[in-house]
């Protein structure tokens, strides 16, 4: 049987949609049947636009026809099955937003929104989808609300994240428009937490099982003598480039420090670093550091000597990119390496990052100034990329 809340909800839901007001120049009103040359004039006009996203559609060519078109799509509001606003701003249609895919068991829904593109960037959308989720919170009783957005819309995408609502998933492959497949960006709000309050984003796994040859891992005790062993071997190879490698001049301050940066690591600093198997043996590390307040990270990495040019840290960058896009939900991830390590800017260079340009004398090794490259990948051209290839 049904719980009270599941029940309230299910009365709520014989009620008629209500005119919101987000601000004094934006107004969310019911839809009616007289909207429709307004509307259908608004959806031709932003045709190209929209296409990306939503289904092709262009409107009948009579005005008896578009208003058939129109009840069809009144019918699930005439039906309680969606609430549906126009959006008004300044007194001008620019675009509609509305709850759809009501379920009582759990009561949830999902909201769907457009604006016009003269009408972008200037904070409508984002506002309206904020105050329909105030009502649906406070006096509908709904549960939880979805916002699914299609990956590469950075502009429907940048709604939910400015209002602080949490990516839950990407799902791969999950809609085809107008026969291009496109990943889905899920985000959910919930009533117990609206507005919501910061949360913690999702960890990153403690193994990442690359492909047969390599393994990536958090780092276990015997790391300590291996890592020590590794650099030893490589050490006028590895310290033109890396700084810390200067900061291990014997193997007891290596174990002091090594222990002590990886208590930092599991107990302090959120930064992350795993230590990279290659065919059962330790092969180096790839870590990053705590995301910025703008969704991105930096990763950095290192391979002994003996194993370069095999392909093994390509590899491993493109799993923790892969990772850090759809497991923990980041929006950026940069990588900045020597100008003249050739072998280390291979790796963004093989994997299409973008090159932003060159960081003058941004490094420091053994008291001497270098230039680094910068290199950079967003979530949506990763996920295009993969999807490509």
């Amino acid at each position: 049987m049904p719980n009270d809340s599941s029940r309230k909800f299910e009365e709520l839901r014989t009620t008629v949609t209500p005119a919101l007001t987000p601000s004094s120049s934006i107004n969310l009103r019911p839809v009616d049947l007289d909207d429709t040359e307004n509307y259908m004039e608004l959806v031709a006009k932003n045709n190209e636009f929209l296409t990306p996203w939503f289904k092709s559609f262009t409107p009948p060519s009579t005005p008896q026809d578009r208003r058939k078109e129109m009840a069809k799509r009144f019918e699930e509001v005439r039906n309680h099955e969606r609430y549906w606003w126009m959006i008004e701003f300044d007194g001008e249609l620019v675009g509609k937003i509305d709850i759809h895919g009501m379920y009582s068991s759990n009561r949830s829904g999902s909201i769907g929104y457009w604006i016009d593109q003269d009408y972008t960037g200037k904070g409508i959308a984002t506002l309206s989808v904020k105050t329909v989720i105030d009502w649906a919170f406070t006096v509908h009783n709904f549960n939880k609300i979805e916002i699914v957005c299609a990956i590469q819309n950075t502009t429907s995408i940048a709604v939910p994240e400015r209002l602080g609502i949490r990516r839950e998933a990407i799902l791969r492959k999950e809609h085809v428009v107008n026969g291009e497949v496109q990943d889905m960006a899920i985000y959910t709000a919930f009533a117990d937490n609206w507005p919501p309050e910061p949360t913690e984003r999702a960890l990153p796994p403690k193994r990442i099982q690359v492909d047969e040859e390599i393994l990536l891992r958090t780092h276990i005790d015997e790391d300590v003598d291996a890592q020590w062993r590794a650099i030893e071997s490589g050490r006028n190879y590895l310290s033109e480039y890396l700084p810390w490698i200067e900061t291990y001049p014997n193997e007891s301050e290596h174990e002091r420090l090594f222990n002590r940066r990886r208590w930092e690591k599991d107990n302090f600093d959120g930064s992350f670093e795993y230590a990279i198997e290659y065919m059962g043996e330790f092969a180096g590390g790839i870590g990053f550091g705590v995301p910025n307040r703008d969704n991105g990270i930096e990763v950095g990495y290192w391979l002994r000597q003996d194993l370069q040019g095999r392909g093994i840290m390509t590899r491993c960058v493109e799993a923790i990119i892969t990772m850090l896009f759809v497991e923990v939900g980041l929006h950026r991830v940069t990588i900045r390496a020597a100008t003249i390590n050739l072998p280390s800017r291979g790796i963004p260079e093989r994997l299409g990052l973008t090159h932003e340009g060159t960081m003058r004398q941004g490094g420091l090794v053994k008291d001497e100034y270098f230039d680094l490259e910068i290199y950079s990948v967003l979530d949506h051209e990763w996920l295009d990329r993969s999807q490509n290839t």
